[in-house]
């Protein structure tokens, strides 16, 4: 064999052993990449089996409002906020009846230059249909849900307008867990504020409460307890009506009694037809201040509402306050309200 033909036959030795090779390597790599395909869709489709289960929902409420003040020396026009916010809840199942939920809700100030405000809500929880609800964080009041939120039908931010003034939590309530549970027509709540800070282990709050409803018919009555610094607790009972009359006529009550304080909300709704309804309230707050400091005051309020559709109303609003010792005062409104709802679930 000549020199030239062992030179030929080489290469196609050497051309034929790298080919081998590459292809070898390529079919190395094309496996390695169907298992890693592969393994990506299992993990995606554990993902995807994993969120089913799960929904969450955004939702905001726009409320402005221009209200005219009639006060002593101070008559002046508005625009105001009657609060407005914006928030998301969401839910995912666990398995065996049970429900995790996180829910964040936000002001928004349209009187101050639509600021985003301070957070109303921030709380995670777990539930079940037979062992109930459990939550952390800031939430709801306990007297709120059982008492209040059945008397504030109006547009008002200050509504109830009695139980509006006794205290800070009245609505909301941080640093909070709270318990409910439901058993037929009966209802149990508990709440819990925790202070914050260095070597504290108590909480400064505790209230529980039942809630009865049957038949358009709501009862409630609780008993609250608040840590006062260097003085004894301070106790709140309250209790509570409220009661679709009939399909057109609603009535609800709420009276609640602090040490001194006491406090008187009545709320009526009157549907006068598919676009509009009157609401009508009388308040009353006795500070128990007999000097002439109190701030003991009365009032009313009347509402008229047009709906436009389900997510849009206007109303006209007059609220009057009667102080024992200072001038009243009388508030005219005209406002919108729109509400919007976005629903994911998977």
């Amino acid at each position: 064999m000549t020199l030239t033909n062992k030179k030929l036959c080489t290469s196609l030795l050497i051309t034929a052993a790298l080919g081998t090779s590459i292809n070898m390597a390529w079919a190395d790599d094309s496996l390695e990449d169907r298992i890693t395909n592969l393994e990506n869709q299992a993990a995606t489709q554990s993902k995807l089996q994993s969120d089913k289960n799960m929904s969450a929902k955004f939702y905001a409420t726009i409320r402005p409002s221009l209200t005219y003040f009639n006060e002593e020396d101070n008559n002046r026009t508005e625009v105001t906020d009657f609060l407005s916010f914006a928030g998301i809840y969401s839910e995912a199942e666990l398995g065996g009846g049970w429900t995790a939920m996180a829910h964040g809700e936000w002001g928004l100030d349209i009187a101050k230059n639509g600021d985003f405000g301070a957070a109303r809500r921030a709380s995670v929880g777990i539930s079940s249909s037979t062992y109930g609800k459990v939550t952390f964080g800031k939430d709801r009041a306990i007297d709120y849900l059982l008492h209040a939120t059945y008397l504030d039908i109006f547009n008002h931010r200050a509504s109830p307008f009695a139980y509006d003034q006794i205290g800070k939590d009245a609505f909301f309530t941080p640093n909070q867990v709270t318990y409910a549970n439901s058993w037929d027509s009966i209802t149990f709540m508990a709440g819990f504020k925790f202070k914050s800070g260095n070597d504290v282990d108590y909480a400064e709050q505790s209230i529980v409460g039942l809630g009865y409803d049957k038949n358009d018919l709501h009862l409630a009555a609780s008993f609250k307890s608040t840590d006062a610094a260097d003085a004894d607790n301070v106790e709140t009972v309250a209790i509570s009506y409220a009661q679709h009359i009939n399909d057109d006529l609603y009535l609800a009550a709420l009276y609640q009694d602090e040490e001194e304080i006491a406090t008187l909300d009545v709320s009526l709704a009157y549907k006068i037809n598919s676009k509009y309804k009157v609401k009508a309230a009388y308040y009353n707050f006795d500070d128990g201040v007999s000097t002439l400091q109190s701030m003991s005051n009365d009032g009313f309020n009347l509402t008229l509402e047009r709906q436009f559709t389900p997510k849009f109303r206007t109303h006209i609003e007059v609220l009057t306050k009667n102080y024992d010792n200072f001038e009243d005062e009388t508030a005219f409104t005209i406002g919108f309200k729109y509400d919007l709802a976005i629903l994911w679930k998977s």
